[in-house]
């Protein structure tokens, strides 16, 4: 039905319809305007808070306070109309309702006046708190990318890698560093989750490996048990863990010395486009394994030879249809490919999750010389 403005002379009276005595029970303010936007009617909780002239029909404080537009507008439209004001120090949510009869005529309108002073002030601290978080975050994302390995070469091994955190901070972490004039180690690691708590537990296993004298750093099995001793001493929830694979390549003797605490995917040793997975039994690093035992190997490194290290996010990547990109599709790509495994890998893998990335993502490629 058509609404209008009523005219003068109407039977019904806005009295007729609105029970002020419930309006006047109401907590929030409320006030009633005729067609000719005057105050007919304010509860108590207005009264109270405003004031109002009962022979002048206004609010002590003054019509000033409020937008008359919002009323026009709902009166001409027959439309319920939401707003806020400011009144003072406080601020309200307005919700400006026409009275309508049963003919369809606008006798006039209620507004309620919700006082939402705290929840804007709340909502004005979360957006603060939440800036001053993203500003953090993004420091400490920074922060991360600069401890990672520099690319290029450490004597004869080429280092290249692709890092793709799935939010702003990651839960994976690899390195290459020299031990020693023979020696240079090489790691990944991958904690449980992603985010804030994961990109912690990265850094220390940063810090840790790094401080760690000589002697443990040629042991692979060394290491790693140190680096359990270290992170349980830390008595850290039971479901706090990370998996590392960390070995040794020895620059004079060729060979490649290696432990595994429990990561998956294995590294992948690449040689005339014949692949073998480095398999050595180990346990994750978690509290829940307090004396693990870790298996030492070794094989030897030509030049040509190349191994790929990943984390899980690699393989577990899903697309639209819910399929994972998986092991055949990496291992199909070493074989078809003789260079650039590494770019190739990951245009394919961007391409198969068609940009929804759930899960940190990283890569490092070494190349033997």
């Amino acid at each position: 039905m058509e609404k209008y403005l009523a005219e003068e002379g109407i039977s019904d009276k806005i009295d007729d319809k609105i029970d002020f005595q419930v309006l006047n029970a109401i907590a929030d303010l409320v006030r009633v305007l005729d067609y000719n936007e005057k105050v007919v009617f304010v509860n108590k909780a207005m009264e109270d808070l405003l004031g109002y002239d009962r022979d002048k029909k206004v609010c002590i404080l003054g019509e000033d306070l409020f937008d008359p537009e919002i009323t026009r507008r709902a009166l001409l439209s027959g439309e319920v109309i939401q707003r806020e004001e400011n009144i003072g120090s406080m601020v309200f949510s307005v919700k400006c309702s026409p009275i309508i009869n049963k003919k369809g005529e606008i006798l006039g309108v209620v507004e309620v006046f919700r006082n939402v002073t705290m929840a804007r002030k709340l909502q004005r601290e979360i957006i603060e708190k939440n800036r001053f978080m993203t500003s953090e975050t993004i420091a400490a994302s920074l922060i991360q990318q600069t401890v990672l390995p520099e690319r290029g070469f450490i004597k004869n091994l080429k280092v290249n890698y692709v890092y793709r955190p799935s939010t702003i901070l990651s839960g994976d972490m690899f390195d290459v560093f020299e031990i020693d004039d023979d020696h240079i180690a090489i790691y990944i690691a991958d904690s449980v989750g992603h985010g804030f708590a994961a990109s912690m537990v990265t850094m220390f296993i940063k810090t840790v490996v790094r401080t760690l004298d000589k002697l443990t750093l040629i042991s692979p099995q060394k290491t790693l048990s140190e680096l359990c001793t270290r992170f349980t001493s830390l008595r850290l929830e039971i479901e706090n863990y990370f998996t590392c694979f960390y070995g040794v390549y020895n620059t004079k003797k060729k060979k490649f010395v290696f432990s595994n605490a429990g990561h998956l995917p294995l590294p992948i040793m690449v040689r005339d486009r014949e692949f073998m997975n480095l398999e050595s039994k180990g346990y994750p690093i978690s509290r829940f394994f307090a004396r693990p035992d870790y298996e030492e190997k070794e094989i030897k490194l030509y030049s040509g030879d190349y191994i790929l290290f990943m984390t899980d996010g690699v393989v577990e990547a899903r697309n639209s249809k819910k399929e994972s990109f998986g092991y055949e599709r990496v291992h199909n790509i070493i074989l078809e490919n003789n260079k650039d495994v590494l770019e190739i890998l990951d245009s394919e893998l961007e391409e198969f999750n068609d940009g929804e990335q759930t899960d940190d993502i990283s890569m490092l490629l070494i190349n033997v010389w």
